[in-house]
């Protein structure tokens, strides 16, 4: 059987967009919301019954939280660029069959875009 889980967080950070014409040339903050699914056979759940533990979220979410992006992900941190790093990192921490999609807004509050990418 197939399952397909979901998990959503919110962290606190700052970036610039270099080469950027405007505003977000310069230094700002976003609340930014990441919503993940994760789907995969129920045959890869561990011993205990876990298919994903989400405690690896939390562990990458700190890694960017209250923290200046751009020193962190080495490369222009636009919301496409940023989901391109997390589902790089998620995909270190989760079976190789595991297919994730991953949507981040920019600004949890108020703003309609976000960037969303994934295998499904």
């Amino acid at each position: 059987m197939e399952l397909t889980l979901h998990t959503e967080g919110y962290l606190d950070s700052c970036h610039k967009l270099d080469g950027y014409n405007g505003k977000c040339s310069q230094l700002h903050g976003h609340t930014w919301k990441i919503e993940i699914w994760f789907r995969g056979d129920s045959k890869l759940k561990d011993k205990i019954g876990i298919l994903v533990d989400f405690g690896i979220v939390k562990q990458i979410e700190g890694i960017l939280d209250h923290k200046y992006i751009n020193d962190i992900i080495m490369m222009n941190p636009t919301a496409e660029n940023i989901t391109e790093w997390l589902i790089k990192e998620l995909k270190k921490r989760i079976h190789k069959s595991i297919k994730l999609k991953i949507r981040v807004y920019e600004t949890a509050i108020g703003k309609e875009t976000y960037c969303e990418s994934g295998d499904f």
